[in-house]
């Protein structure tokens, strides 16, 4: 007689490995994608950190030449965090809290600002 009641032991266990495989691809992509996104995550925080220095640099070259534009010349400086001539200091600044103003070839200047807390020893000039 045979008796057809239900699924075999075979069975059973060809669904199992075939779950356990849909598992084991669906767990790797899933970290693959989390570790990709929080390398994208670091990479855009450094490039919104770094922007507080680009805007910073920004503000300086702006100071410059409205101080030029009123007493027909530059101000230079060595690595400070204000500057009462031009106006301007970096306490608001969370990373770039010094800059310096440095005479260029060309006679006019560089702007430098310098990174510290998470961007120590980052330097951008204008």
């Amino acid at each position: 007689m045979n008796n057809n009641n239900g699924f075999g032991i075979v069975e059973i266990l060809i669904v199992i490995v075939i779950l356990s495989l849909g598992g084991i691809f669906a767990f790797k992509s899933y970290t693959g994608k989390t570790i990709e996104t929080a390398k994208t995550g670091i990479e855009q925080s450094k490039q919104a950190k770094e922007l507080e220095g680009r805007l910073f640099i920004s503000a300086l070259v702006n100071a410059e030449k409205m101080y030029y534009a009123l007493n027909g010349q530059y101000v230079y400086t060595s690595w400070t965090a204000s500057n009462a001539q031009l106006g301007i200091n970096s306490f608001a600044n969370v990373y770039f809290k010094e800059f310096a103003v440095e005479k260029s070839a060309d006679g006019e200047f560089k702007v430098k600002v310098r990174g510290s807390g998470d961007l120590e020893g980052v330097e951008l000039s204008s």
